[in-house]
């Protein structure tokens, strides 16, 4: 098998974003120049200015990176591992992988099997999910391979191609963020429900709002929606949070799961459980 680079993760993702990353480098480029400029011409007040726009660009430079590198490289924080733990799955276990034909989770994730299976589905619409970062990280997506355990299907956010109480497992590894409408988050883990058997557990990893990523991204933090948020909209959704574990700030995991009948009944009466 070929080496995965150490950087492919960071790559990808520079490559989906490189708008914002043109911007930088290029904003970089002409804060040296007007500090230059301004040195030659002897408008020495304009200088400490620069210094300053230079080490803002610098440092949000850096950090988003640092950030990237963490999130998306295997010698990073690697949640999709850590969701794979807290859901105690075996390797001989089923899972459904929710995703928006990126393909990098369950190509990840299969190496941990060795009779299991992982089921991926696409779940991506141009209609609702418009972000033209998501439409090239789809066009670079790696092409699925050859494998028994995989299987790859297509469906909605409001309907996902398995029967009712199928599976034991769903994994959605950072992709409700990537749905605007929280409505249809709510209806896509509605269907996570319906499929996942009494007791199945839903495995969640989100980008939250956090010190850690207040720092990286400036005020682009407030697009972060803040741990409660996401903990009561999987409770609206019929599931009970049993675990959680946030990854060096950068993204929070989440264990959730669907209730039994007994439990359902407390649940739908209020009742502690």
């Amino acid at each position: 098998m070929k080496r995965r680079s150490r950087y492919r993760g960071l790559t990808r993702h520079i490559s989906a974003h490189w708008p914002t990353y043109a911007f930088m480098y290029l904003g970089l480029v002409m804060v040296l120049l007007v500090a230059g400029i301004s040195l030659q011409k002897g408008w020495f007040s304009f200088v400490p200015l620069m210094i300053a726009s230079g080490i803002i660009l610098v440092y949000f430079l850096a950090t988003s990176l640092w950030a990237a590198h963490q999130l998306y490289d295997l010698d990073g924080v690697r949640p999709y591992d850590v969701l794979f733990n807290m859901g105690q799955i075996k390797a001989t276990d089923t899972i459904v992988v929710i995703d928006f034909g990126l393909r990098i989770t369950p190509l990840l994730l299969r190496r941990r099997l060795t009779t299991g299976k992982i089921i991926t589905v696409d779940v991506y619409n141009p209609q609702w999910t418009t972000g033209q970062a998501l439409i090239r990280a789809r066009a670079n997506a790696p092409q699925p391979p050859e494998d028994p355990r995989l299987v790859w299907q297509n469906g909605r956010f409001d309907l996902l191609p398995l029967p009712d109480n199928s599976v034991s497992y769903v994994m959605l590894d950072q992709i409700l963020s990537q749905c605007w409408q929280k409505g249809d988050r709510l209806r896509l883990l509605q269907e996570a429900h319906r499929i996942l058997t009494p007791n199945g557990r839903l495995l969640i990893s989100e980008r939250v709002r956090t010190q850690t990523n207040w720092i990286v991204h400036g005020l682009g933090g407030i697009h972060f929606q803040p741990v409660d948020d996401w903990v009561n909209t999987i409770q609206k959704a019929g599931f009970m949070v049993r675990r959680q574990e946030n990854l060096q700030g950068l993204v929070h995991c989440f264990r959730a799961d669907k209730p039994s009948g007994s439990e359902a009944r407390q649940l739908a009466l209020d009742l502690p459980i």
